[in-house]
């Protein structure tokens, strides 16, 4: 007991002194070893997170939020209907498909936890992951695929995908596993399964009539990485902004911004002041204007995204019998001068004569018709007996009927989108007609009002448009005769026995060699008959801020297709364990 009171005594006579010590310290020693002190303490502190740092890397974290400026607000969040852009942008967030596209175009899984094709390509066989989960936490199962399938074939629903799936049977295996059967193999098929997953149990009870006004296309319910938050409206009950949330049960990576909130504007101005106040971070450049304020500003927030949209010049020959004359079309393609049309959305386009923006050739499609010629395209409407005999500038023709003679006017109506690109080239379109005696009277509408009431009605004389292929080169829907009707998407009334027939063998074969020889065939026939114009295809650019990352987006189908992989972008960043 002694021994260790004495010990206790020297650990307490030793920390007394200890203490004890500064006082017996001049003034400059104390500020010596204070000094020694900081820098043992610093020196430990550096080496801490020294070594911290090494056995340790950055990574993703949860927060933030991001906020984009667009000009339509959205109407129809669905994927059975959705073909706006804002409609596809928050539909791409909310909904899954069973696959996907990565940000470089390469197929990758979604809700599929798998997938096998046979080797005669006429069968997909889908099993589904066993987490997938629906926002309202219910699971994601075979019977939900099913339903969206059997609801988009349905011709009540009138989907404008429908003609995608005619001729595809859908068959549940287990309550994870699916089978298509295709009645013969259709190479473009896989981009197909990327189409957004329906909930059986929001929409199972919705009947075709009510389908289009039902509540959920505006407050969705989806398995995707963002689920619906709220939304707030204007005083004239407009949409004014929209808001989504991560989605915390997500089955994949991510999601890791907080919040993603969309906002309306009516035109492209508003949307670059409201970026330049900091009011959003990201938006899509659509005139040349944005683009050199961009630029100007902070050109690294600027990105050049390979799109396979290609803008044309669709005529209608059942409305303006003037256009049924071959001549007529051959004119007015030589009347337009590509080269100058295509420096005039943002960032320049390229000149396109092939109807298949991200062709198997460059070099097929080329026509004689394209070749910009004005005094062959007079030479063309004089024989014709199309003349300006007043000098006012349009060309009159005097026909007799009935006993009357009438005379009519070479005059046609343009129908186009407000998409500020658009009407810089309808108005150029009216000029260079113009010069050689064509009026034109531009006809501009908004994104909606065109669908619904030129497009699908398909009333109009011509029609300046964009057409978007995707990632799989297949011109059937715009161009095969079954699609005249609507919702089917061949806006020019395209008819011909060949070129339907070839574009049925390009489906059904997945030699690229072979599937190029057929495209070039249907290429040579459709610019003979002169149904369009094709004009020039371009980049989707879009502007995002530096400090978004995990944003890698190399090429696009549509504009939606940037959030393909939204699940991965961040702002914040946390230090993990190697």
């Amino acid at each position: 007991m002694d021994f260790i009171r004495l010990i206790r005594n020297w650990r307490l006579l030793n920390f007394k002194k200890l203490l004890y010590f500064p006082h017996i310290l001049h003034t400059s020693e104390k500020r010596f070893f204070a000094a020694l002190l900081i820098v043992a303490l610093l020196s430990g502190g550096a080496l801490l997170v020294r070594g911290y740092r090494i056995i340790t890397i950055p990574a993703p974290g949860v927060g933030g939020t991001f906020i984009e400026g667009v000009l339509w607000e959205p109407r129809l969040i669905n994927p059975l209907y959705a073909s706006q852009d804002t409609d596809r942008d928050i539909a791409r967030l909310v909904y899954s498909g069973l696959l996907s596209y990565s940000g470089n175009g390469e197929i990758i899984n979604d809700l599929a936890e798998k997938y096998d094709i046979s080797s005669d390509g006429k069968t997909y066989t889908i099993i589904l992951r066993e987490n997938a989960e629906w926002h309202d936490g219910k699971k994601v199962t075979a019977d939900d695929i099913i339903f969206t399938v059997h609801t988009l074939q349905n011709p009540q629903y009138k989907s404008v995908y429908r003609a995608n799936w005619l001729g595809v049977n859908a068959e549940k295996m287990d309550e994870r596993t699916v089978k298509f059967t295709l009645r013969t193999a259709y190479a473009p098929f896989i981009e197909n399964l990327t189409l957004g997953i329906l909930p059986e149990h929001i929409w199972g009870a919705v009947g075709p009539e009510q389908a289009l006004i039902h509540g959920a296309n505006l407050k969705p319910i989806g398995s995707g990485p963002y689920k619906f938050k709220e939304f707030a409206q204007d005083k004239d009950g407009n949409i004014a902004s929209y808001t989504l949330e991560r989605n915390t049960d997500y089955f994949l990576e991510g999601p890791y911004l907080k919040t993603i909130q969309f906002v309306f504007f009516k035109t492209s101005s508003e949307i670059l002041a409201a970026w330049k106040r900091k009011a959003i971070d990201g938006f899509t450049i659509t005139d040349e204007k944005t683009l050199v304020e961009i630029k100007g500003r902070n050109e690294n927030a600027l990105r050049a995204i390979a799109m396979p949209r290609i803008v044309g010049l669709f005529f209608n020959e059942k409305h303006s019998p003037a256009l049924a004359d071959k001549k007529i079309r051959t004119a007015v393609a030589k009347a337009l001068d590509k080269d100058k049309l295509s420096k005039i959305p943002a960032g320049g386009g390229v000149v396109a004569n092939y109807p298949i923006p991200f062709g198997l050739r460059d070099n097929v499609g080329t026509s004689s018709a394209s070749a910009y010629d004005p005094d062959l395209a007079a030479k063309l409407l004089d024989e014709s007996g199309w003349k300006d005999r007043n000098n006012d500038g349009v060309r009159k023709k005097t026909e007799r009927a009935k006993g009357k003679e009438t005379e009519k006017l070479l005059q046609f109506t343009l129908a186009t989108s407000d998409w500020p690109e658009l009407i810089l080239v309808a108005e150029k379109i009216k000029e260079q007609l113009g010069a050689i005696g064509i009026g034109v009277s531009i006809e501009i509408k908004s994104f909606m009002d065109l669908e619904a009431t030129v497009i699908r009605q398909r009333n109009f004389d011509m029609l300046l448009f964009g057409q978007i292929y995707g990632y799989e080169p297949d011109p059937f829907a715009f161009w095969h005769s079954s699609q005249i009707k609507d919702p089917g998407l061949n806006v020019a009334l395209y008819a011909n026995k060949k070129a339907d027939l070839l574009l049925e063998e390009t489906r059904r074969t997945s030699d690229k060699e072979l599937r190029s020889k057929k495209f070039d065939e249907f290429s040579k026939i459709l610019s003979a008959d002169i149904p369009a114009i094709f004009l020039y295809t371009q980049n989707f650019l879009y502007v995002l801020p530096s400090d978004i990352q995990g944003a890698e987006i190399k090429r696009v189908g549509v504009p939606a297709d940037r959030f393909n992989e939204i699940n991965k972008w961040y702002k914040e960043t946390k230090r993990i364990f190697k």
